[in-house]
């Protein structure tokens, strides 16, 4: 066997420069931890000598384990981070042994042979030292009931072993010294100690007593104080575990609080609730010795709490949807009520029906209240107050050109009030000083304040679902241009669609998002340029403001929150009235997004429109929008000029990628607006095809001949007749 050692080669890194044995208590070799050393640095590499692989195995003896189990019970075993010091201690005659992986994994280790010894741990110096040694007490204060003493490593320890002050005077100058960072039980004993000085420094060890009073011992960690009065434990349909607290006390029932339970907000919650449940805080001579072991201790607590709770919220508790700001509660299909998160303290929501609404606590004992997670950027709503003039008490803080631009914007905040979609994307242009940013932040303000008013627009699909995650409104401010691949997102957000990414630090588990967000986007130019955005938006053209004409911004400011609790109640108004009347709305046309248009034409009565005056709008917003994509659009442009020009053609993607390019040169020169190749021009003629017919040109796709070749037809439909025609 030791010639096998010895002859250990590491595929990649070669023959190791040091080797150390892990025998089992028997004396057998078991694991080979082999040190290497390259450019100045020191790695490890295990081998399992059962298995013969190149990995440690699970069941990991202690180092020199032969050694410490025929030591005599009564005498002290030195356990160091690494076995170099191990090593050292023995050679002094000491017993000594160390933990595989060091200072990273002490609870890999079988520390049994350690049960009712009496233990000493010598960390290295510094702070990886100092967790080891805490770490690898802990384990043994609460699974093998062994609470050891901690050899302490300050410069001022070591001095005052290694030049006590009965010396000789001249060493005096020498109790200045300060010992280097990492200083280890090897480092001492190559200096010169002996079993004098090793013994003198087990003398200064301090026992590892756990947190002290603040927390419960290793013997009586399971004995806690029930932390909350109401608690219910449930997950989504995803499986993510939540949890649902009850807070405050008083008449009446307490409201409830939300919480994902992995979350940093329910460990807080957790920790501030143990302590007033203890009521308890530890001796001020012992804060600074015992904090770092007090917030172990706590975390450990906390986390085995934590895993009991996600086990039962998986496997026992109810499976639950949880909601950003806006929930619902539904009989089979039939949504019965909103519920709209004020995002306050008290957790307090409104509830809205067909017949009104009214402000609620969430509580625990009403099944059919939504549940709400909450972001740290939510910011609270308004308590609602009835009465007033109305939603036109919302018009001098929108900057809307015209009656039918009002009336889209309300649309678009009524929609805001569904809990699940399809709602339009809102598209604010317009030259600088047309209140873009204002119109931008007043409109999410009553449905999903913030404090991040607007955002940076995401870079990738993955940014605008981690935006989505934490909001219900999202409001993008100042863009210049939206990106293929992020219009796209933008558009599955519109209507719905599901997201997948991977969990971090994970191959295998994806992370799900389906659901729909309102979103804003402004900025000058003409942002809906690709069809499948255009299709999907509300875009409003706001008009310039005269500069004598512009309002002082801290005094609009307050006159909007003196007037957003009567604005929040008008729209909570004709929600109600919505629900209460879209089963009964038949359109005469049903334009994209039509479940949206529904809803808002249900909701005129209550807003004082006449009857059609949104679809009307909507309808004509919409032609609107698509001879801006068509004209931003450089395929869609060339193949109509073609067809006005010339009529029928047909032929393959690359025969027309080089006839446009040909006849209309301007218009294709950008290789990124009108693609060189013919996958991708494929693929862009396809998605401007609805937006084509809605302008009298029918594109078909057709395989011809034996070898099936790929042809594209482009020609007028017949019997068409329109502004093109």
């Amino acid at each position: 066997m030791s010639a096998v050692i010895a002859d250990l080669r590491h595929p990649k890194a070669g023959k190791p420069s040091t080797q150390f044995v892990y025998r089992d208590a028997e004396g057998n070799a078991v694991l080979v931890a082999n040190r290497f050393d390259r450019g100045g640095d020191k790695f490890f590499i295990p081998f399992d000598l059962e298995t013969g692989s190149w990995k440690a195995p699970d069941h990991r003896p202690l180092y020199r384990l032969d050694e410490l189990v025929a030591a005599n019970d009564d005498r002290a075993v030195i356990v160091t981070e690494g076995e170099k010091c191990a090593d050292a201690l023995a050679s002094l005659g000491f017993v000594a042994t160390t933990t595989y992986g060091g200072a990273q994994a002490p609870h890999k280790s079988d520390l049994s042979a350690l049960n009712g010894r009496n233990v000493y741990v010598w960390p290295d110096k510094d702070e990886p030292g100092q967790r080891y040694a805490e770490k690898l007490c802990a384990t043994l204060g609460s699974e093998y009931r062994t609470l050891p003493k901690i050899i302490p490593f300050s410069d001022l320890a070591l001095r005052n072993v290694a030049y006590p002050i009965e010396a000789d005077p001249a060493e005096n100058s020498l109790r200045s010294v300060s010992y280097p960072k990492g200083w280890d039980a090897a480092d001492v004993i190559a200096s010169g100690w002996g079993v004098r000085e090793v013994n003198s420094l087990l003398k200064l060890a301090a026992p590892y007593d756990g947190p002290g009073d603040t927390a419960p011992t290793p013997a009586n960690i399971d004995e806690q104080p029930e932390l909350f009065d109401g608690l219910e434990l449930w997950h989504t349909p995803e499986g993510k575990p939540y949890a649902s607290v009850k807070r405050g006390s008083g008449h009446g029932t307490s409201p409830s609080a939300t919480f994902a339970q992995e979350s940093a907000a329910f460990k807080r919650l957790l920790a501030h609730a143990e302590y007033q449940a203890s009521g308890k805080v530890p001796p001020a001579s012992k804060l600074d010795d015992q904090m770092r072991q007090m917030r172990q201790m706590r975390q450990m607590r906390q986390m085995r709490q934590m895993r009991q709770m996600i086990g039962e919220a998986t496997f026992e508790g109810k499976t639950r949807e949880v909601y950003t700001r806006i929930g619902e509660s539904r009989d089979t299909l039939e949504t019965k009520s909103l519920f709209l998160d004020l995002g306050r303290p008290d957790w307090s929501c409104v509830e809205i029906s067909p017949e009104g609404w009214v402000i609620r606590n969430a509580t625990l004992r009403n099944d059919r209240a939504a549940r709400f997670k909450r972001s740290p950027s939510m910011a609270p709503l308004p308590v609602p107050i009835a009465g007033g003039a109305g939603i036109d008490l919302l018009r001098p803080f929108v900057n809307a050109a015209t009656d039918e631009d009002f009336r889209l914007m309300m649309g678009w905040l009524l929609g805001c009030l569904r809990a699940q979609g399809p709602c339009p994307l809102l598209i604010l242009t317009g030259e600088q000083g047309s209140a873009k940013s204002t119109t931008s932040k007043v409109l999410p303000a009553l449905v999903d304040p913030s404090t991040l008013v607007t955002r940076s627009f995401p870079g990738d699909e993955r940014d605008l679902v981690i935006a989505a995650q934490g909001a219900h409104v999202l409001a993008f401010d100042n863009l210049s241009k939206v990106k293929p691949s992020v219009a796209d997102a933008l558009c599955r957000l519109a209507t719905g669609g599901g997201f997948a990414t991977r969990k971090l630090h994970s191959d295998a588990d994806e992370v799900l998002f389906d659901a729909t967000r309102p979103v804003i986007l402004n900025g000058i130019p003409d942002l809906a340029e690709r069809a499948a955005l255009a299709d999907r938006a509300i875009m409003l053209h706001l008009p310039t403001i005269p500069a004598t004409e512009r309002a002082f911004e801290s005094d609009f400011w307050e006159r909007f929150e003196k007037a957003q609790p009567r604005i929040l109640a008008a729209l909570l108004d004709a929600a109600s009235h919505a629900l209460g009347h879209v089963s009964q709305v038949t359109l005469t046309e049903r334009p994209r997004m039509a479940d949206f248009a529904r809803w808002v034409t249900a909701a005129e009565l209550a807003l004082g429109w006449p009857d059609g005056a949104f679809l009307a709008a909507y309808t004509a917003n919409r032609k609107e929008a698509a001879e801006v994509a068509l004209d931003g659009d450089a395929v869609a442009s060339a193949v109509l000029t073609l067809v006005r020009e010339q009529g029928l053609w047909r032929g393959t993607a690359s025969e027309l990628i080089t006839y446009l390019r040909m006849l209309y040169p301007a218009l294709t020169e950008s290789a990124e607006a009108f693609p060189r190749q013919a996958a991708g021009f494929g693929a862009e003629l396809r998605r401007v095809t609805p937006l084509l017919r809605a302008h009298g040109v029918e594109v078909t796709h057709l395989r011809k001949g034996k070898e099936r070749k790929r042809l594209v037809c482009i020609a007028k439909i017949e019997g068409w007749e329109g502004e093109d025609s």
